[in-house]
């Protein structure tokens, strides 16, 4: 496939050993600036923060709900790169306060100038692909923030309903969750690509008139949400594999890698200041 285009959506970091202090006044600032909604819950983390201005969003978490109380605490925020530069002025001083900025996970998002109908999208470990309300989905809502989790969608559609624009020729987005086993600091993530081939397979559906009918009829069922993945025999899977590798397919890793420096440059820049092309010893 040809033309893809990387990017990243919601980016979840961390910032550790922050002060009460600072938070006490911290979100007491914004809460006033920005009418912020606060609420304090028992699992996860202890307060948090939900910051809106116009179509820019900002969710500010602080200190893990399970630990020992403490005068410094991990402080979280998630939202998407745009929102990063518009709420910077509120976000330099966290470089200043923390000890570390750890990227904690993503949203990496696939621009596919190809239509959805044209996409074939098969899980290689065991997640039961199933669409819904014409987007694809790999296991349940609760598992949104779970590494491999994904959706794809028609992105030309939803840009046209969501925020009125209309685009020329065919886009459909494979966004897929980067969650590393490890927190990453963020100077260093340039280092760190995703790699999402062992996840799943993106084939650009051609020649389906050569297949055996058995077999296009459960690839049909599959593509219009007839079936679940988890509906289609071991063998038919494997065989839908073989065929589908005979086509054109996305090779997620290379495509990655090639554009991730690129891809996070904003966050590093707001959140950090710098990017360390270093390999760690």
């Amino acid at each position: 496939m040809k033309d893809i285009k990387v990017s990243i959506d919601r980016i979840v970091v961390d910032f550790t050993d922050v002060f009460w202090d600072f938070f006490n006044q911290f979100h007491s600032t914004l809460r006033t600036h920005f009418n912020a909604r606060f609420n304090l819950q028992e699992k996860g983390f202890k307060y948090h923060l939900h910051v809106r201005d116009g179509g820019h969003y900002l969710h500010i978490s602080y200190q893990l709900a399970f630990v020992p109380k403490s005068r410094k605490n991990v402080l979280r925020i998630e939202c998407h790169p745009e929102s990063l530069v518009h709420f910077k002025s509120w976000l330099l001083p966290l470089r200043k306060v923390c000890r570390d900025v750890l990227f904690v996970r993503c949203d990496v998002a696939f621009d596919i100038p190809l239509p959805i109908t044209e996409l074939f999208t098969l899980s290689l470990t065991g997640r039961n692909m199933h669409t819904w309300k014409g987007t694809r989905y790999s296991n349940q809502r609760h598992q949104r923030q779970v590494a491999g989790y994904c959706r794809v969608y028609d992105k030309k559609l939803e840009k046209a309903e969501k925020q009125g624009k209309k685009i020329s020729g065919e886009l459909t987005r494979f966004e897929i969750v980067y969650a590393p086993t490890e927190k990453i600091p963020l100077h260093m993530l340039v280092q760190y690509p995703p790699s999402f081939n062992k996840y799943y397979l993106c084939s650009h559906l051609v020649s389906l008139e050569k297949l055996k009918p058995k077999l296009l009829e459960r690839i049909n069922g599959i593509m219009n949400g007839d079936l679940e993945q988890r509906q289609v025999t071991g063998y038919y899977r494997r065989e839908i594999e073989k065929e589908m590798r005979t086509r054109p397919t996305l090779d997620f890793d290379s495509v990655a890698a090639e554009q991730w420096e690129n891809a996070i440059a904003i966050p590093c820049a707001i959140l950090v200041g710098v990017v360390s092309k270093v390999p760690v010893a």
